[in-house]
């Protein structure tokens, strides 16, 4: 007897506190809903939906326990309420009746509207919190939705938002990040939230769900995974970032000892210049020569000489002394004219020859790609010298070239 009747005052006990024993001590709440409003164009399927899927979505967020309130078992629909306990006008004292027979000590219901905004459609949603026992309203909320917005994941993470505006629930949890660096970026799903102090961040306010978590830093390897994020709740998470590859620097050579490197170097030098010299020049001595060679066959026209008379018949060529003596506008005197000539023109051509001769060597021959085998020291190579030298005749007749290396 003594047992059944403690059985029984155990079980008048658990009414007397309501659910807030089930509840382990939060206040019980009833989520009603949204109820969907008409506003003359009728109701449709897809505002309905919205309303369904919106309602779920705060009764999970209820359910996950991060707020103030824990839910009541029993899920009702506000329009069934409310055709049950008579109320048309969701007035206050009405409205906690409704809760009372849930046994509930806060009651959240509201309502969607389609509607218009500009030249978009959207939907108006008003929520509102009751306190049950004081039969007065705690909080409100009139939220604009978009209609791409109002299904799906994003519903849900609107109704998440919207439940801890009225009943105080957390709408993110928190990410300690910690890295092996002292410095660093650090980026939720590629969006800055902050940098590495001393290797550490704390991130607040991250939305539940699957995130990527990214680290950049100067002189690592960009670092990227993915972390879940639970409202309310704090994720700790280490990092781990790897070093970048320096780059190779080449040959190294110990302390104190000269770098010395054997092989075969090509090199190339000088510059395009040297090959249109080269042709110019090589032009200007072909005609050089040529008008030379002319003068210095009219000079010695046998012809002229024995019609002038001023030179002995057996002479083939005047010299520079019958010049010097020649009567002026004698016929020797042309002559001598054609001597002045090919002396001046046998000077231009050694000259030009000379301008030939090293263009020629610096377009084709020094200029030109060659290997040769060597030992570097130092990365300096002994180049060999050519000196080119006209050497004039001493009568004036012409000139040589000399070459020394």
């Amino acid at each position: 007897m003594t047992r059944v009747l403690s059985s029984a005052c155990m079980v008048v006990l658990l009414l007397v506190m309501g659910g807030k024993a089930w509840a382990g001590g939060k206040p019980p709440i009833a989520i009603l809903g949204l109820e969907v409003y008409d506003n003359g164009g009728g109701i449709d399927p897809e505002t309905t939906k919205a309303a369904k899927d919106l309602t779920a979505a705060l009764r999970d967020r209820a359910k996950a326990g991060t707020g103030m309130y824990a839910p009541v078992a029993a899920e009702k629909e506000l329009i069934d309420e409310k055709l049950l306990n008579n109320c048309d006008t969701e007035a206050p004292q009405c409205m906690a009746a409704i809760g009372t027979g849930l046994s509930a000590e806060a009651l959240m219901y509201g309502k969607i509207e389609r509607s218009t905004q500009g030249n978009t459609q959207i939907y108006k949603v008003s929520i509102k919190l009751l306190n049950v026992n004081r039969k007065q309203l705690v909080s409100s909320i009139v939220e604009t939705l978009p209609l791409s917005e109002s299904t799906g994941v994003r519903a849900s993470t609107h109704a998440k938002a919207w439940y801890a505006k009225l009943a105080g629930g957390s709408s993110g949890g928190t990410v300690v990040v910690k890295a092996n660096i002292d410095r660093g970026t650090v980026m939720v799903d590629d969006d800055a939230k902050g940098n590495l102090a001393s290797g550490a961040l704390t991130l607040n306010g991250v939305s539940e769900g699957r995130h990527t978590l990214a680290i950049e830093a100067k002189d690592y390897q960009r670092y990227e995974t993915s972390i879940t994020v639970r409202n309310g709740e704090t994720l700790p998470h280490t990092a781990t970032l790897v070093e970048m590859p320096r780059k190779s620097t080449g040959t190294t050579k110990p302390t104190g000892e000269p770098l010395s490197v054997e092989g075969t170097v090509t090199t190339k030098s000088g510059s395009g210049i040297w090959k249109p010299v080269f042709y110019g020049t090589a032009a200007v001595e072909a005609g050089a020569i040529g008008y030379t060679i002319y003068e210095y066959v009219q000079s010695g026209s046998k012809a002229d000489h024995i019609l002038a008379g001023e030179i002995p018949a057996g002479k083939m060529r005047a010299t520079q002394d019958d010049c010097a003596t020649a009567v002026k506008g004698g016929r020797l005197n042309s002559v001598c004219g054609y001597y002045d000539r090919y002396t001046i023109g046998w000077v231009v051509s050694s000259v030009v020859g000379v301008a030939v001769v090293g263009s020629f060597y610096m377009a084709f021959i020094r200029d030109r790609d060659h290997t040769e085998p060597r030992t570097a020291n130092g990365g300096h190579r002994k180049r060999r010298e050519l000196a080119i030298t006209p050497v004039v005749t001493p009568d004036g007749g012409g000139a040589t070239l000399r070459f020394d290396w």
